[in-house]
């Protein structure tokens, strides 16, 4: 498990740690969704996640304001692996990119919650935390994913 997902006394939360502190909202407070947080550049408005410490676009040293990115997408592109993976994922699983049209942005990321091979393009899906293993420490290491959108 990477270093990143090393609990330390500011995120956590009994015994469950973020991936990566910034990447979304966590932990959730009730009635909270779960949210993406990436930002964006206040003078060429490109939006990026993970966040950016200045625009790659632009260049401009100036101001990047962090940005809630919208919860819904579109699969863009996806793959299903049939074989586990070394940090303990199960096969099968998928993973690929969404859309997220509100931000102009394409987002890599793990599938949830329905056979992965349905996870074509033009699915509509909606982000969620979830556990996606342990650290060093035993703690459960949450990230996101995407899961199909019902209804």
């Amino acid at each position: 498990m990477p270093d990143s997902a090393k609990a330390t006394p500011s995120t956590k939360t009994g015994s469950e740690v973020p991936v990566q502190s910034g990447l979304f909202n966590y932990p959730l407070t009730d009635g909270e969704t779960p949210a993406l947080k990436g930002n964006r550049c206040t003078q060429c408005g490109k939006s990026f996640f993970p966040k950016r410490a200045i625009c790659p676009e632009c260049f401009v040293s100036g101001q990047m304001e962090e940005i809630e990115l919208e919860r819904q997408g579109v699969v863009y592109a996806s793959t299903v692996v049939r074989v586990s993976s070394p940090t303990g994922i199960k096969a099968p699983y998928a993973y690929g990119y969404v859309d997220l049209p509100a931000n102009q942005l394409r987002v890599f990321a793990l599938f949830t919650g329905a056979d992965p091979g349905s996870f074509v393009p033009g699915r509509k899906v909606e982000v969620v935390l979830e556990p996606i293993g342990k650290d060093t420490e035993g703690n459960t290491v949450v990230g996101y994913k995407y899961k199909p959108v019902t209804g």
